[in-house]
């Protein structure tokens, strides 16, 4: 199973929302199973507090986990904003693969800590938008594929099996003939 997890704040009228319809289009037509996770369209709160969160929010990030545990492939879209996910997708990422879940640590027979990936075997497509240039993504060294795909990610045991960015998005919601190519290749 795909599971989709979409973090824009516009699931309609956006460059990420057309993004979402064409890969759940060509899910579809490929009779491929899926879900969707949009984070804002649930609400999900992703702030961390020093309080007990409420049941609402610790039933949601059950159901997160779930799914994600469920899945074999992770489809991530979302827009590069300051070079960086969007705080909601920083905050589902810290709530829903946390240690317990998606890693844990192991005492090894010399008491060094040994790394449990517990989502190994899993792949992952990243989907992504910028409104600014490539040089000029390029020229900050691309942190989105160092945090995102290695450190969070390839840390789990999530392989990145495709990183898709759209540059200069602007105007209307349509996708380039390009972008539609690298897409469908990745599915």
């Amino acid at each position: 199973m795909d599971l989709i997890i979409f973090a824009h704040p516009d699931n309609l009228g956006s460059h990420n929302a057309a993004i979402l319809k064409h890969v759940a289009g060509r899910l579809r037509m490929k009779f491929a199973e899926f879900e969707v996770i949009d984070l804002y369209a649930d609400g999900f709160d992703p702030v961390f507090r020093t309080t007990r969160e409420p049941e609402s929010k610790a039933a949601l990030v059950r159901k997160y986990q779930q799914k994600v545990a469920m899945a074999d492939r992770l489809i991530f879209i979302h827009p590069v904003w300051w070079y960086n996910v969007p705080a909601m997708l920083k905050g589902f990422i810290e709530h829903v693969f946390h240690s317990g879940f998606a890693y844990d640590f192991k005492l090894s027979s010399d008491n060094s800590q040994i790394l449990e990936q517990k989502l190994k075997g899993k792949t992952a497509i990243v989907i992504n938008t910028y409104g600014r240039s490539k040089a000029e993504a390029k020229a900050r060294g691309n942190p989105l594929a160092i945090v995102l795909d290695k450190c969070v990610l390839g840390f789990c045991g999530i392989k990145v099996a495709a990183r898709i960015e759209w540059f200069d998005v602007k105007g209307p919601a349509l996708l380039p003939k390009e972008i539609v190519n690298r897409i469908d290749a990745a599915l």
